[in-house]
């Protein structure tokens, strides 16, 4: 990584005028200016719809526990109000390279079987993801196929990302998540 950057970054996080996103790289780039571990995980590569397991802070910040995934989901959360969905927030992920741990005096959003740090927070300073809310399954297909044709990925990684690349993940959540961070706290 640029060292340049993480200097930069360094800067940025050390005043309290300025508030920073960080998405996958960026996530990493953040981890790197508080001192923290980020290379290569032993798990291997993360790619396409994964879940994410939300602590207590994740929860509030994306507001996962009112999600609605379905038309029927919706209708039954109409027909009986008290009852929420609650279940495990999903974003695309393309990653192999993770935050080793979270910080001190920084709160964890959120991990996966495969990267314990998926978010972290520090509020008016950041807030940051591992994985992609921006990318949609057209993009994630065209990475998978790029990087199987140039052998970076073998047929078992292509294979597990093209089976969950069209599953259902809470990006909109993640930029509304985002857009709040700027302009309210």
């Amino acid at each position: 990584m640029d060292a340049r950057l993480v200097d930069f970054t360094s800067k940025i996080l050390a005043q309290d005028r300025v508030r920073i996103i960080g998405v996958c790289f960026g996530h990493q780039i953040i981890g790197r200016a508080l001192g923290v571990k980020v290379g290569p995980n032993e798990g291997g590569w993360e790619v396409a719809v994964h879940d994410m397991d939300l602590t207590d802070k994740g929860k509030e910040l994306f507001g996962v526990d009112k999600l609605v995934i379905s038309p029927f989901k919706c209708l039954a959360i109409l027909l009986v109000k008290s009852f929420l969905i609650d279940r495990k927030q999903r974003l695309q992920q393309m990653h192999r390279d993770i935050v080793h741990y979270c910080p001190p005096n920084v709160t964890l959003l959120g991990s996966s079987p495969v990267c314990q740090v998926q978010g972290m927070y520090a509020p008016g300073r950041f807030i940051s993801v591992q994985g992609h809310p921006e990318f949609t399954k057209d993009i994630v297909a065209e990475i998978l196929d790029a990087r199987r044709g140039a052998g970076v990925f073998p047929s078992g990684i292509y294979e597990g990302g093209m089976s969950t690349v069209g599953n259902e993940h809470d990006g909109i959540v993640v930029g509304k998540a985002f857009l709040e961070f700027l302009i309210k706290e």
